[in-house]
């Protein structure tokens, strides 16, 4: 799908038909739509039928296997788990299905393409390969990765995607054509928004930082969300110690065998909140926030500025951390005292 603030950017692209890079890097802010922009692509450029700017037919044999997601001329490259664990005790290994899912990229993985490049193409078309999140390659894959975009195949194109380009190592930049996806116009978003029948919309697109996708994907998480405000508002008189408890239980929900809401997103939300208040501080606006402005001001009155700014610091080596087995109860103890302090250093 293109979603109608990246059609100026398809258009430039599909416009130079027939002079298409071998290495496209998409970057810009998560919740943009790069991913489906490059998922559209690689249908367009597989497409039997398609021409011009034109998106792919959807009806051609290659349109229907990408459509089933087995076309021999495709691969996603994303973060998975490994296919088998460390041996137990009785020298059983360990099920790939009962593995936490792989936050990297793997050289495997990239390895694992030198047979799919090293053959001609099925359909006698183009081949196209989408690597994404691009920033989830440590060096030795990225290396292994750059030796492909050093000598690409014919026919070939590589889709990397990134909310981080500053991530990525400068070898593979140099070997990409860099595609900026902009933020979307705000007027723009709202429209999709409500025509999508999301709640909220306005609200959520702020809190999403006007990034329309994100503002989609936060929207399950509306109630939660809107019991973090409360909370913040009480934690003077309720304490840090029954913030977090209230947190841990929702850490403890579950729907379909997964979190409804986890600590990373808690330290998410706390930083947007925690930005706005430095934010108004210094400049009088919100970023986040627009639809809690009034909170945010009178929040950012009672703290100041110094104590933000060493709180937001602490944020940012709480949130490397969110994502490891500690004791949630005591992570959120931790983060929720800290807001504490920071929140009446101003009296």
């Amino acid at each position: 799908m293109i979603y109608q603030w990246n059609k100026p950017l398809w258009h430039k692209l599909l416009g130079q038909a027939g002079r298409l890079p071998h290495a496209l890097l998409l970057c810009g802010p998560a919740g943009g739509g790069k991913m489906d922009f490059a998922r559209a692509l690689a249908a367009r450029l597989l497409c039997e039928t398609a021409s011009g700017e034109a998106e792919a037919c959807g009806n051609c044999p290659s349109c229907k296997w990408f459509a089933a997601g087995n076309h021999p001329d495709f691969r996603l490259i994303e973060p998975g788990g490994d296919e088998t664990g460390p041996e137990g005790e009785g020298g059983e290994v360990e099920p790939a299905s009962q593995k936490k899912k792989s936050e990297q990229i793997r050289i495997d993985q990239v390895r694992a393409l030198d047979d799919f490049l090293s053959i001609g193409t099925h359909r006698q078309g183009a081949r196209v390969i989408i690597v994404h999140p691009a920033e989830a390659m440590n060096r030795a894959t990225a290396n292994a990765l750059l030796k492909m975009l050093e000598e690409p195949s014919a026919s070939t194109l590589f889709i990397l995607i990134t909310n981080n380009r500053r991530k990525l190592l400068p070898t593979i930049l140099s070997r990409c054509q860099t595609l900026n996806f902009p933020k979307s116009p705000p007027e723009q978003a709202l429209v999709w928004l409500r025509e999508s029948s999301v709640p909220h919309a306005e609200e959520l697109l702020s809190h999403a930082g006007g990034m329309p996708l994100m503002a989609v994907d936060e929207a399950a998480g509306w109630a939660h969300l809107e019991g973090f405000y409360r909370d913040l508002a009480q934690i003077e008189q309720a304490g840090p110690i029954v913030i977090a408890g209230r947190w841990e239980a929702q850490l403890k929900e579950s729907r379909d065998g997964a979190a409804s809401v986890d600590k990373a997103a808690f330290v998410l939300w706390m930083q947007k909140w925690v930005f706005d208040l430095i934010s108004v501080k210094l400049c009088g606006a919100v970023v986040f926030h627009a639809h809690k402005l009034k909170e945010v001001r009178a929040a950012a009155a009672r703290a100041s500025i110094s104590a933000l700014f060493d709180y937001y610091s602490d944020l940012l080596r709480i949130k490397a951390v969110a994502q490891h087995p500690l004791n949630p109860r005591l992570f959120l103890e931790d983060m929720l005292s800290r807001y504490a302090r920071a929140a009446s250093s101003g009296r």
